[in-house]
């Protein structure tokens, strides 16, 4: 009797841990392979940004420093792809203070926008 049900609790077991491997599997390979954007790619984000960091609080002027890293908008490690569509350049403590974070509908909107201008 005993046997029975600890064949049966460790059954469950694994089957709960065969949905969380492949649960997690799934997400990481929804993950773009390519973390970094290549040089070409961090050179036209430059010349996009016209050098520099394109960061810029809602009622205040763009950041005048110097952009110096190319960052994803939405973060790849929360599934954004490596293209240039997702990228942005900004400045190191910039780019440090927003971290993996993903910017809401408003922010990229409005980098959009500005994107036209320069």
């Amino acid at each position: 009797m005993r046997t029975d049900r600890l064949i049966i609790c460790l059954a469950i077991a694994a089957f709960g841990i065969l949905v969380l491997a492949a649960i997690t599997g799934h997400e990481r390979r929804r993950r773009d392979p390519m973390r970094f954007y290549s040089w070409p790619e961090k050179q036209l984000l430059i010349r996009q940004a016209n050098g520099r960091c394109e960061h810029k609080p809602p009622f205040w002027r763009r950041c005048p420093a110097q952009g110096t890293q190319a960052d994803h908008v939405v973060p790849w490690s929360r599934g954004g792809p490596t293209e240039l569509w997702n990228g942005q350049l900004l400045c190191h403590r910039h780019n440090k203070r927003k971290s993996n974070r993903v910017p809401g509908p408003l922010y990229r909107w409005r980098l959009q926008r500005r994107r036209a201008k320069y």
